[in-house]
């Protein structure tokens, strides 16, 4: 271990030099053909060490738990860590979590939003590493900006604000981190300096103007509510090639609305990419350059989960008198509960700006969710839905998207694998025995060795493999075109596998188990 590494790894020192002793005792005294015996002895008994030193540091959940569980676990210590390139921190190296391994492993690629807030629960949360979920919470909420967290946080620095679903997974991960940690709702009223000025400036982190102002947890939130309530238009900072030489002009719009109608979170366009299934067109050759494989404009269905998910939550504490707001303002007279409700608590009863609830809001879109995102299995009921009959594919699903653009429709009935998280995280938005079927077609269609399929087999866009380096003149596949229109992956299943336990006990054979094993005996 050289000086550098020793002074940036301090902790080191000792399994480095624990590592030398016995390699130069192997080197000096070990018969030639025996030293590759002695070093595999060496490397097994360091990694034991290692592991069980690890596993020791984590829950009781883990240091209990299955063999399996520990294993799994063990992937919370391979993708955190300290990487110089990759930081939380713009001024100082400070430990991050990848995206992935061995992509995306470091430089600005490593620390995404959506993807360290899809895997913050299950590798910080389950394993105990609650310094570690703070740490990038707080990151986070001190880059907020335009009411969104950035997809690509770039070390602080440069960061990118091109993702509509990363605050509503933030949000949820600040939910299960309150339930989680000892230190509970206290956490809201932590403070965190922000990166940026409250307008719309663009500025370098180690400009004076930086971290001017600091902002509680509660506020971070309550920003992204009332910023989505007010709708979200903003054109991408340094947009064109330099940000992003695959995407097209229009891509780096962003909009994102509330339909008070409905409640829902609405947004994107054709040619940006505001979810996880975020695969940007790339090739000439085959025409897509710039044409997003899924583009999911409109209310993807997760999205709204994650959204009522919060409400709920906030009402909770809101009415705990736990948390300092109780809704958000929004423009109009859009329904007449907030008319007669609060016309004596808002003084503009000329529909210019009304409070909403956040309880308001969420019943506004558990009225409208079924209606708007259920098929169900008899054309003889259609009449009682939001959907177009010929555009079905599969029956009693749940569609992937509301809303979908003008000449793009169809995708809002594609049967992919996004329905799951929305039912582990708002399960009251549906009706049970629906989501039970609806999870029996996934569980027969999508389930697969590896994870979920990201589309169905049916479908017309299904390409189950995954080749970024096919430049051929296939639109349907060219440069990976395809990443999410059928390959398999894993962490969906996770939730796919949650969302049936609470509804099979729920409605399905588990809840007999469950009747008999509470009886009495």
């Amino acid at each position: 271990m050289n000086d550098r590494n020793s002074k940036l790894m301090p902790g080191l020192e000792a399994p480095a030099k624990w590592f030398k002793e016995r390699f130069d005792q192997v080197k000096n005294n070990a018969p030639f053909q025996l030293r590759p015996k002695y070093f595999a002895l060496i490397m097994s008994t360091a990694y034991k060490a290692a592991r069980r030193a690890a596993i020791e540091q984590m829950s009781a959940f883990v240091v209990d738990g299955h063999d399996l569980t520990q294993d799994l676990a063990l992937c919370s210590v391979q993708m955190y860590g300290l990487v110089q390139s990759a930081s939380l921190d713009p001024s100082k190296p400070v430990p991050s979590l990848a995206a992935g391994l061995p992509h995306f492993a470091k430089g600005w690629a490593r620390t995404w939003g959506r993807d360290v807030f899809i895997s913050l629960r299950g590798l910080f949360l389950t394993t105990g590493n609650f310094e570690g979920a703070k740490a990038h919470i707080m990151a986070f909420s001190s880059t907020l900006k335009h009411g969104l967290i950035p997809n690509l946080l770039d070390s602080v620095r440069r960061p990118r604000y091109n993702s509509r679903d990363s605050p509503w997974w933030m949000l949820q991960n600040i939910q299960d981190y309150v339930k989680s940690a000892p230190e509970g709702t206290a956490f809201l009223s932590e403070t965190v300096k922000r990166r940026f000025p409250k307008d719309e400036t663009w500025l370098p982190w180690d400009d004076p103007r930086a971290y001017e102002y600091s902002s509680s947890i509660a506020e971070v939130i309550q920003e992204i509510l009332q910023r989505h309530a007010d709708g979200i238009h903003f054109r991408e900072f340094d947009a064109g090639p330099n940000l992003d030489m695959q995407m097209r002009d229009e891509g780096f719009n962003i909009d994102v609305r509330v339909d008070w109608s409905t409640g829902l979170v609405l947004g994107g366009n054709r040619y940006n990419c505001g979810t996880w299934m975020d695969k940007m067109g790339e090739s000439v050759k085959a025409g897509t350059k710039g044409i997003p494989g899924t583009p999911r404009d409109g209310a993807p269905v997760e999205i709204t989960g994650l959204v009522a998910s919060t409400l709920r939550w906030l009402d909770e504490l809101s009415q705990a008198g736990k948390f300092p707001f109780k809704g958000v303002e929004a423009e109009g007279t859009y329904y007449s509960v907030i008319i007669t409700t609060y016309a004596n608590i808002c003084p503009s009863v000329d529909g210019s700006r009304r409070l909403v609830t956040y309880k308001e809001w969420h019943d506004k879109i558990q009225a409208n969710f079924e209606k708007h995102y259920y098929v169900p299995t008899s054309p003889d009921q259609d009449s009682e839905y939001a959907l177009s009959t010929t555009l079905v594919n599969q029956r009693g699903i749940y569609k992937d998207v509301f809303g979908s653009g003008e000449g793009r429709e169809w995708s809002d009935y594609q049967l992919r694998c996004n329905y799951p998280v929305a039912m582990v995280v708002a399960p009251e938005l549906f009706n049970p025995e629906h989501a039970l079927a609806a999870l029996e077609v996934a569980n027969k269609v999508l389930r697969s060795p590896l994870g979920m399929k990201t589309l169905d087999p049916s479908d017309a866009q299904y390409r189950p493999n995954y080749d970024n380096s096919n430049d051929s003149d296939d639109p349907s596949v060219a440069k990976g075109l395809n990443y999410h229109n059928g390959p398999e992956w894993g962490w969906p299943l996770g939730f796919f596998l949650r969302a049936y336990l609470h509804f099979d006990t729920l409605v399905g054979a588990g809840k007999e188990v469950s009747d008999e094993s509470c009886s009495p005996v």
